[in-house]
């Protein structure tokens, strides 16, 4: 079992960071003529003195290993809204979870929620699952959200 808990989480991590990484080694693809080069510039322009990305990543596991034992998870992740109207120019955002029941008659719960701020010339959202329920009664439950808004 602890096996299968470590490449749970090994994996978990490395499709959490990845977004990010090709976040900041990444560029923005002007497409079309000069008009959307113009106004791709004017975007950047018109945002001085805002961050230039944000980067949530929010990651759960969830586990109820013995027979008849029960987990619940709930995780909530929030990005900052800003009051002065600034928003990033690249958003990034990781929901990732694990659920397992994996006795007989266990239960396993859970609950991701993540609210994050549209970036202004692009939004990546990244949102995964792993849930199973192995074992005679065993139930597994699981609900990842991922929202991007202004």
């Amino acid at each position: 079992m602890t096996r299968t808990t470590s490449l749970t989480l090994a994996l978990l991590m490395l499709t959490a960071l990845l977004p990010a990484a090709a976040q900041e080694s990444g560029g923005l693809r002007l497409h079309g003529g000069t008009s959307n080069t113009l106004a791709t510039l004017e975007k950047i322009q018109a945002n001085q003195g805002c961050p230039l990305s944000s980067t949530s990543v929010t990651v759960g596991v969830n586990k109820a290993f013995g027979t008849g034992s029960a987990a619940n998870q709930t995780l909530s992740t929030s990005g900052a809204k800003s009051t002065s109207g600034c928003r990033p120019l690249v958003s990034a955002q990781v929901a990732v979870g694990a659920n397992l029941a994996l006795g007989g008659g266990s239960q396993a719960g859970q609950s991701i929620n993540v609210q994050g701020q549209q970036g202004l010339l692009a939004t990546d959202t990244f949102t995964r699952g792993y849930n199973a329920s192995v074992g005679a009664g065993s139930a597994a439950t699981q609900r990842i959200q991922n929202i991007t808004g202004r």
